[in-house]
């Protein structure tokens, strides 16, 4: 090649360069773990529990070299009993950003005394929230707040929650099961004016809670399609993300991707985890151990 071939090939190369799209870059990327499912006890079948210290603090470790903005636990970040907080919690703290949790219904055995101090403990405004990252909402549902596990015995939300399960059950629903919950007529209207106000503000927005919406084959929450008839309605709803069901799953529903993520609580040197990036039109899940790597297409708003 001579000199003149040189510049030539040269100044093609650098235009080509310059013509070049920018690599896109997502809307927001974060952690994503769920059912940590913690308690210092002997394993029953998969679920060894104690197991779930080394590998939060291996999946710690992981995402705190993302330098992630912030981090979601979707629920059951214990098994049972109030004590197993101090244990599990400051595990979180090497991720270096806020973890943002929804309530799960194992975070609920424990003390009847002890249940208003839950979401306290775990960092929350308020059982139900929002928050916003780079401009994606997120809204953070409690899918326990119509349950028999989290109000006092013999309440009057305790035998409301009584009432819909033995409706439930009658009808031959599946998730007529007392680890199952839902949401109050209150957090249903608060659900819809938040999406409202994400429609206007033309804010993509991706729900989250710890009972999956879909499928529905029995760990979903009661009165789920009440839920779903909300978020479908409004076009700044992105996706719905959960924990719950172990196994995981995944139901794309009129183009709403409804997804549960595995747990990180299994068998020893089983994990569950991902980084997530969210882009206008897709997400990208960089799952870990059980949880797979995928690409979910997202509506447009």
């Amino acid at each position: 090649m001579n000199r003149r071939q040189f510049i030539a090939l040269s100044a093609t190369v650098a235009a080509t360069q310059a013509n070049a799209a920018p690599a896109e870059m997502p809307l927001v990327s974060f952690g994503l773990i769920t059912d940590a499912q913690y308690v210092d006890a002997e394993p029953e079948g998969e679920r060894h529990f104690r197991e779930s210290i080394p590998k939060l603090q291996a999946a710690v470790a992981d995402l705190a070299k993302e330098k992630l903005p912030f981090t979601l636990h979707l629920g059951d970040v214990i098994d049972r009993d109030f004590s197993s907080f101090a244990t599990i919690l400051p595990l979180f703290r090497p991720l270096g950003h806020p973890v943002r949790h929804v309530l799960g219904n194992h975070d609920f055995e424990m003390a009847e005394a002890e249940k208003l101090k839950v979401a306290p403990t775990l960092g929350m405004p308020s059982d139900y929230y929002t928050f916003s990252e780079s401009g994606v909402k997120f809204i953070m549902l409690d899918t326990n707040d119509v349950s028999t596990y989290k109000h006092p015995e013999g309440s009057a939300e305790d035998l409301a929650a009584e009432a819909i399960m033995q409706e439930l059950s009658a009808a031959g629903s599946k998730n007529a099961k007392p680890w199952n919950g839902g949401l109050s007529q209150t957090q249903l209207e608060w659900l819809d004016q938040e999406l409202t106000i994400s429609d206007a503000a033309k804010q993509a927005t991706i729900i989250c809670g710890h009972h999956p919406l879909m499928a529905e084959e029995g760990h979903h929450a009661w009165k789920n399609r009440e839920i779903i008839a909300i978020i479908e309605r409004h076009p700044s709803a992105r996706a719905y993300f959960c924990g719950h069901n172990h196994a995981g799953g995944e139901v794309i529903l009129n183009k709403l991707p409804y997804i549960t993520f595995k747990s990180l609580l299994h068998e020893p040197g089983i994990t569950a985890y991902s980084v997530i990036h969210v882009f206008p039109d897709r997400l990208v899940i960089e799952g870990r151990g059980r949880e797979s790597s995928r690409q979910i297409p997202l509506r447009n708003i």
